[in-house]
């Protein structure tokens, strides 16, 4: 009987430690899990383009329009330094979120929806510093509005407007009123060595 309770013992205590030992199935953080079900994969846009491509393209920019500017400017310079034309202009990605954000929230107050993003071509012009005289981008939301589509603002009113029709005069403002919703002074940077 002695042997048998210590085999007993013995035969109990092998069970608990074995069973302690075994692997406790992970306790699910819902937080992780929620996250995981909201993950959305995204597919690559229509517009993609090659490496190649976009070297082309970059190429054709430099032998078919910043020799042509480097020429003109030059007829403008004021100094021994030689003018290097803007290349390429760079926003951070998270001012662009911010900026499309801000822009649909503001034409949803405004009453319409942002269709697409135009993305115009500006120059500074005579502005002293380091953008004197260079090309810049400015990105100008378009969308549908009672007289038509185009780039929007905010009217003083609070409705999103077409800037044609404040450039027309249609539009009884003062040049201060409605809010903006054009995005501009990215870094405005002349040809790097490395991407292209």
């Amino acid at each position: 009987m002695k042997n048998t309770n210590k085999l007993f013992w013995s035969f109990l205590g092998l069970t608990v430690i074995l069973t302690s030992c075994q692997e406790q199935p992970k306790k699910e953080n819902p937080a992780a899990i929620a996250a995981e079900a909201e993950q959305v994969i995204y597919e690559a846009p229509k517009q993609i383009i090659s490496l190649e491509e976009a070297d082309s393209l970059y190429v054709n920019y430099e032998d078919r329009r910043a020799t042509n500017i480097v020429e003109m400017e030059a007829k403008y310079q004021e100094d021994e330094k030689p003018f290097v034309p803007t290349q390429f202009v760079s926003f951070d990605i998270e001012t662009i979120k911010e900026y499309i954000n801000y822009a649909e929230q503001e034409a949803k107050t405004g009453g319409t929806s942002i269709d697409s993003l135009r993305i115009y071509l500006g120059n500074y012009g005579n502005k002293k510093g380091v953008d004197n005289r260079h090309n810049t981008v400015f990105f100008v939301p378009a969308a549908k509005v009672k007289s038509g589509f185009g780039g929007i603002y905010i009217a003083e009113d609070g409705q999103a407007k077409l800037i044609s029709d404040y450039f027309k005069g249609e539009e009884e403002e003062t040049v201060n009123s409605g809010t903006s919703l054009i995005l501009n002074f990215g870094n405005c940077c002349p040809p790097k060595n490395g991407d292209f």
